[in-house]
């Protein structure tokens, strides 16, 4: 464990912890516009600075990218700080006037309005890069790049055509901060000619990526669930039964246990493809097979590999 000051609390956190994840852990709030728990630091928005005493030496540092070190002082809200963030919320500002949350962030700084001299460019993409780094990071599509440099810098597909490797997830417009990615899930379309209109069903598009592809249809219930190029990639991610990519997540069941039946072989937990179950270990020939709704799929793999037909 490695111990430091913020804001003049002592605090303890394991080594390699970020100076932003130690400080969130002992209650203390940082602001962040780039930052995310399922992706690495990156140190884009510069909202989240502190300064830093460590080895007779004073920095003002990123605390997403920042690594804690034993004896650190740091200060997250010191006059320094304060007047930095403040410069990068007027440029934000100045950049993103009608951005909900930017306006939330200055008016927490008492920032109303920009510097004329800043200028106003009426943008909602604020290059924070969390739908690049979503697309590339979590869901490893790769469809979505950066494009440009400095003040041209912007988040477009390549050559700004349709993105080819986009799934139509909307993971890059759930995580988008400002709203500017939009996603949306037709109930239904139709290509039209001159010859008349021929219907084509449910369908979501990305606007911002120009793609629109086709919902697959759930078996059961007969609502539109998920995009098809998404459920094909995941078909081939996970060993997963076909029918657990024709049904909604409404529609699943879950799996139960019957202990009684149970021999704790082991089967179940090797063949799930997203670890959900585990062996719950009493001792001698008390062993059974545990499951996790939390981290189920309800793809019932383990239910075909189960050799005494302990799992429903």
């Amino acid at each position: 464990m490695v111990t430091l000051t913020i804001n003049g609390k002592k605090v303890k956190a394991h080594e390699g912890t970020t100076v932003l994840e130690a400080a969130r852990a002992s209650g203390i709030e940082i602001p962040t516009l780039c930052s995310n728990d399922a992706l690495e630091p990156y140190g884009a928005c510069r909202l989240c600075i502190v300064e830093i005493q460590h080895n007779g030496r004073t920095t003002v540092e990123s605390s997403c990218t920042y690594p804690i070190a034993e004896g650190m002082t740091v200060m997250t809200d010191s006059p320094r700080v304060i007047a930095a963030r403040k410069v990068v919320l007027e440029l934000l500002l100045a950049r993103c006037p009608n951005v909900k949350k930017v306006q939330e962030l200055a008016q927490q700084y008492g920032i109303t309005d920009s510097p004329v001299a800043y200028g106003k460019e009426n943008e909602y993409c604020i290059v924070c890069g969390l739908c690049v780094r979503a697309c590339n990071e979590v869901v490893k599509a790769g469809a979505i790049q950066f494009a440009g440099s400095g003040k041209n810098r912007v988040v477009d597909s390549p050559f700004h055509q349709s993105a080819e490797d986009c799934i139509a997830c909307g993971s890059c417009a759930f995580i988008c901060p400002t709203g500017i990615v939009k996603k949306n899930d037709l109930e239904r379309s139709a290509v039209c000619t001159p010859e008349g209109c021929t219907e084509e069903g449910p369908k979501r598009e990305i606007l911002n990526w120009q793609v629109e592809y086709s919902l697959r249809t759930c078996l059961k219930c007969g609502n539109p669930f998920a995009p098809v190029p998404h459920l094909e990639k995941l078909s081939k991610q996970f060993r997963a039964l076909p029918q657990f990519f024709n049904l909604c997540p409404s529609c699943r069941e879950y799996i139960k246990v019957d202990r009684d039946k149970c021999l704790g072989c082991g089967s179940c937990m090797e063949n799930c493809p997203v670890g959900a179950l585990e062996l719950d270990d009493r001792g001698g020939y008390d062993k059974h097979a545990q499951v996790y709704p939390q981290n189920c799929m309800a793809c019932h793999t383990c239910e075909i590999y189960c050799p005494v037909g302990a799992i429903s």
